[in-house]
C-alpha cells in the first residue's frame, strides 16, 4: 500500500466570495502548505461532503503542480 505523504488539516470555504483555503501537512517533514484558490459557482453545487472532496482534489492538483515546478529548479 502506498503511503500518503500529505494530509489535509483544515479546509475553509467562504461561500459568499467562493474563496477556499486548504492547509496540508507533509507526513515526513511536517511542512505546512496553505493553498488558496477561488471556486466557480458550478463547483459549489452539491452536498458539503462532495464539496470538501472536490476541494481536496483541487488542492492536491495544486500541490503536485508546485512539486513539479520545484523539481525543475536547479539546486542551490
Amino acid at each position: 500500500m502506498r503511503t500518503s505523504l500529505w494530509t489535509f488539516d483544515t479546509v475553509t470555504v467562504d461561500l459568499e466570495d467562493r474563496d477556499c483555503s486548504v492547509k496540508a501537512v507533509h507526513a515526513i517533514s511536517l511542512t505546512e502548505v496553505t493553498i488558496v484558490f477561488r471556486l466557480t459557482d458550478r463547483q459549489l453545487k452539491g452536498s458539503p461532503g462532495k464539496l470538501r472532496k472536490a476541494i481536496e482534489t483541487l488542492a492536491t492538483d495544486k500541490i503536485l503542480d508546485l512539486a513539479s515546478f520545484l523539481d525543475q529548479m536547479p539546486p542551490g
